[in-house]
């Protein structure tokens, strides 16, 4: 066999491996993840969480809102699931997700500074099972 011919075939096979690549779902290809957050308020008395999710969608969705400890809640939307204010940690189990925006919003009782809050949204990636842990900081 000549060089030449190795030459062609190895092109061949990358022309077919790139072929694939380019096929994969665009999430898949470029690394991005499912689901992302964003505070659109991170401070004051009112916590504004917007939850982008992507197609193919994660089914349920753990959302953890980490506040001061001892910070009382007046008002939540959705209600959540859990709140220790021991720990400053509010939890809400989103069910039946589809791709599109969530809001999760918070009124507390006293205002919070800036950097106080920090939160993660938790889900099991369809195509593959892993469990993602997604940080969110304002």
């Amino acid at each position: 066999m000549t060089a030449e011919k190795i030459h062609a075939r190895a092109m061949g096979l990358f022309f077919l491996a790139l072929l694939l690549l380019l096929s994969l779902p665009g999430n898949l290809l470029a690394g991005a993840a499912l689901v992302s957050g964003q505070y659109l308020s991170g401070a004051g008395q009112d916590i504004q969480l917007r939850i982008t999710v992507a197609s193919p969608s994660p089914t349920t969705l753990i959302v953890i809102q980490n506040l001061p400890i001892g910070t009382m809640i007046e008002a939540a939307t959705p209600s959540f699931n859990q709140y220790d204010a021991n720990k400053g940690e509010v939890k809400w189990l989103l069910t039946k997700v589809s791709p599109g925006s969530y809001m999760v919003t918070l009124r507390l009782q006293r205002a919070v500074a800036s950097g106080a809050i920090s939160g993660e949204i938790r889900y099991k990636e369809p195509a593959s099972g892993r469990m993602i842990n997604l940080p969110i900081r304002p």
